[in-house]
């Protein structure tokens, strides 16, 4: 559990047909991550294939905002080979084939469909304009369907729609302007001779605005159109639903769905495999997976009828596998902390089980509040399959209840629980005292595991003559704190250490710079230690924060003002105190313990994520 775990290598070796099937399978049942090996490896995607799914490409990039979606088609785990798959070349040409009959079809309704959808935006754009021109001071002087039927020639009047307003410092002051400001949109009448429209044109368009010709305006007030615009936007609105469906008989007609699926498995076959070992028969694949065994992987081969056979053996010289957390599902969670710093090596301690229990009691310690903590696990239950961190999040909110009983807290009230301890404000001393010496087995823990690490490697002997000396000093002048003995442990702590550098062939002048980098360790030791210090020192500024809220509550002497302060209250410091807090855990965890023991030299294991749509049954 503590030890992390490599990938295994495997080899697989299978029929070329069943190539397809065996990968999809393999990726949603279990973990595997292919290395393809240069060397000794060729593309498997055919020249026609490449073409065809160039074509393909080149059809998506037109028509694929008017394509429905890929038909979610589940695939039997139990696979027959009369019921094989067709070759890939196959299948692209005929979906490309299909495709092309629904372009013929479907390219003329297209087309009415973006003019219908485009005069639908020039209606709801004219539908605002009008409704800014009910508050309009001048809108009474104003006849827009003259800008229509009298264009000027000397003297060109034109509306404009913008989407945001033009700088008045970059337009010509020979323009007469009435601008017209929406909420979301703008716009602008204006007024010039020809070459000043011709220059605000240029201006309209670099703004990615556009002149509005008004087809539908009548003469007279504006308010006469609403109504009329209205209509006319129900009335697209009718007709772009009937070429709606007009198009999806089309899909239907010519299986559009079903080809897009099958297309979309092989852009993720092609993609997940773009060179294998490959002879005209048979297919070799190598890689990683997390399996310990090959038998339950080819049980599961043998079961849906694929002519497949995987086989773990030794990796290739010079090749890194991946590494593997193993852990509990309790702890699983926490595996984001170790991450952090990169995934531990093989012969690093993965710290994930302690950390599903010192990350909780951290954060509970600097968030003690029984009702808070029951509302925080409550949203790690509700958000448990959203959040990925919906983990931590339940533990912290126990933790946090928890440390709310011994501190005599409940949404931000001392006065409804007994404080099975004490409470923070009343006994500081205890509260600021605690975490130093949960500090102090901290480091000493994390001092150890890099005995451990050491020991992995086979270098124990290095870490007792180089090393064990500053745990034993720490511990030493920790224990000296309390009691005189603790100084002689230390005395003898530095004594082994000049002895074991010594041993290990230091001369005098390396071991005077041992001694500075001794010395430097001790100092960083300490201000580590020192700054545990902060977690009860957050523990002290919640209680504080509480009290003024539970204060403020009470001056406003009236029940329902009470209410709604100490609500906000309580809001503000879930969420603004739960955010400081998570990053001061975050921050010791990573700073004051991680840096002990933990390098993150491992690989990250990266599974083949499944297919999309590949459902499997049985």
């Amino acid at each position: 559990m503590f030890r992390p775990q490599t990938a295994r290598w495997f080899h697989l070796l299978v029929i070329r047909e069943d190539l397809p099937h065996t990968l999809a399978l393999l990726a949603s049942e279990q973990g595997i991550e292919l290395e393809i090996r240069e060397e000794e490896s060729h593309r498997l995607l055919s020249e026609e294939v490449a073409d065809y799914l160039n074509q393909f490409q080149q059809l998506a990039r037109q028509f694929q905002a008017h394509w429905p979606e890929a038909h979610q088609e589940p695939v039997r785990r139990f696979f027959k080979h009369r019921n094989a798959p067709d070759d890939p070349q196959v299948v692209l040409a005929h979906a490309l084939e299909a495709l092309e009959q629904w372009r013929l079809e479907a390219e003329p309704l297209i087309q009415r469909l973006d003019e219908e959808r485009a005069r639908r935006a020039d209606l709801t754009l004219y539908a605002e304009l009008a409704r800014h021109l009910l508050t309009h001071p001048h809108s009474s002087q104003l006849d827009l369907a003259a800008l229509r039927d009298n264009p000027g020639s000397w003297l060109q009047v034109a509306l404009f729609f913008l989407p945001e307003p033009l700088p008045e410092s970059r337009l010509s002051p020979a323009l007469l302007l009435c601008p017209i400001h929406g909420a979301q949109n703008h716009f602008l009448i204006a007024a010039g001779s020809p070459d000043d429209m011709r220059v605000l044109n240029e201006q309209v368009a670099n703004s990615k605005g556009r002149p509005l010709v008004l087809p539908y305006w009548p003469a007279g007030a504006s308010a006469t159109i609403l109504p009329e615009l209205q209509e006319r936007l129900d009335a697209s609105s009718q007709k772009m639903q009937r070429l709606q469906q007009a198009l999806q008989i089309i899909h239907r007609r010519h299986g559009i769905p079903g080809h897009l699926q099958a297309v979309a498995r092989l852009q993720w076959f092609f993609s997940a495999i773009e060179r294998v070992h490959s002879g005209p028969w048979l297919v070799r694949l190598s890689g990683w997976t997390d399996q310990q065994e090959s038998r339950p992987v080819n049980d599961l081969l043998q079961q849906a009828d694929l002519r497949a056979l995987l086989d773990l053996g030794k990796p290739p010289p010079q090749v890194a596998p991946p590494t593997l957390l193993v852990n509990p599902w309790w702890a699983k969670p926490f595996e984001l902390f170790a991450r952090l710093l990169g995934m531990p090596g093989p012969h690093e301690v993965d710290p994930t089980p302690l950390l599903a229990v010192i990350a909780p009691l951290l954060f509970g310690y600097m968030f003690g509040d029984v009702g808070q903590g029951i509302l925080l696990v409550a949203c790690g239950l509700a958000w448990r399959k959203r959040l990925p961190f919906s983990g931590m999040l339940i533990a912290g909110g126990i933790s946090a209840t928890f440390f709310g009983l011994l501190f005599g807290s409940v949404f931000c009230r001392e006065d409804w629980l007994p404080a099975l301890w004490t409470h923070p404000t009343q006994h500081p001393l205890p509260v600021l005292g605690v975490p130093l010496f949960l500090g102090v087995l901290l480091i000493l823990t994390g001092l150890s595991l890099d005995g451990v690490s050491h020991y992995w490697r086979g270098a124990l002997e290095k870490w007792w003559l180089r090393k064990s000396s500053i745990l034993l000093l720490y511990l030493g002048a920790m224990i000296g704190l309390l009691h005189p003995v603790g100084w002689l442990l230390s005395a003898a702590a530095l004594v082994w250490f000049l002895l074991g550098n010594r041993l290990a062939g230091d001369t005098l002048p390396t071991l005077l710079g041992h001694l500075a980098h001794l010395l430097e360790s001790s100092l960083q030791l300490g201000v580590n230690t020192l700054s545990f210090a902060r977690v009860g020192a957050f523990a002290l500024a919640h209680a504080g924060l509480s009290q003024a809220v539970v204060t403020m509550a009470d001056l406003t002497g009236h029940p329902l003002s009470a209410f709604l302060v100490m609500l906000l209250g309580n809001l503000l410091i879930l969420l603004l105190e739960g955010l400081v807090v998570s990053v001061q855990t975050t921050r010791l965890i990573l700073f004051e313990f991680f840096v002990r023991f933990l390098h993150g030299e491992g690989r990250p294991f990266r599974p083949l994520t499944p297919p999309p749509g590949w459902l499997f049954q049985g």
